[in-house]
């Protein structure tokens, strides 16, 4: 007779009998899963190169130059001057508004940048010459008594950029800048090396930042 007590009662089977109800997982099986390539649980967050946003659009991105030329011994399509210059502003984004040649001369001076002071459509002067110390180099002294604010750091830096290639004769030139009428004015040497030092490495880079802080807010708003 079977004695239904000695079953394990923690089982609810005999220790003979085999658990036919709830068969053990097969270790092959196991080991298939095993083989089975896993994905893990969150996949990490692929970090993208970040973007800049678009920088608003501002005057200053498309600054308006007048070149004038100061000379009385060539014409425009001879003024090589000129063209380096206008490349240089060109090539920073900037754009020529205005382009002329005037004859040396203090009145005159002062009048042709009074004048385009004044043009809405113009935000920095450059000339181009009568920056040496000849006689009718007047350039810097007919500037200098239009000047609101004198920006004496533009011929020092000039100065010590023209020094690597034109050596002690840098003392012979009185390029300087100011603030007329609200509108910068930068009085550049007349030769073709010394107008492209001045307007592709300091003019350019520096224009954009004096025409905004020299701007009278009250202008702005008209």
């Amino acid at each position: 007779m079977v004695d239904f007590q000695s079953r394990d009662t923690k089982r609810g089977l005999d220790d003979g009998d085999e658990e036919e109800d709830e068969p053990e997982k097969p270790a092959e099986d196991e080991a298939a899963l095993d083989d089975e390539p896993t994905q893990p649980e969150t996949e990490p967050a692929v970090e993208e190169p970040p973007t800049a946003e678009a920088a608003p659009a501002t005057e200053d991105e498309a600054l308006a130059y007048a070149v004038v030329t100061v000379t009385d011994d060539r014409s425009l399509s001879e003024d090589v001057q000129g063209d380096v210059a206008v490349d240089a502003i060109e090539n920073s984004g900037g754009q020529v508004a205005t382009r002329d040649l005037v004859q040396p001369g203090y009145d005159g001076l002062q009048t042709t940048i009074t004048t385009l002071s004044k043009r809405c459509d113009v935000d920095v002067i450059v000339t181009i010459g009568g920056t040496g110390v000849e006689p009718d180099d007047v350039t810097v002294d007919a500037l200098r008594s239009l000047l609101d604010k004198h920006l004496p750091g533009f011929g020092e830096l000039f100065r010590l950029l023209a020094h690597e290639t034109e050596g002690t004769a840098v003392v012979g030139t009185r390029a300087t800048a100011g603030i007329v009428q609200s509108t910068p004015v930068f009085a550049v040497p007349g030769t073709v090396d010394g107008a492209r030092t001045a307007v592709e490495e300091i003019v350019v880079n520096e224009a954009p930042h004096l025409a905004a802080e020299a701007t009278d807010p009250a202008e702005s708003q008209q």
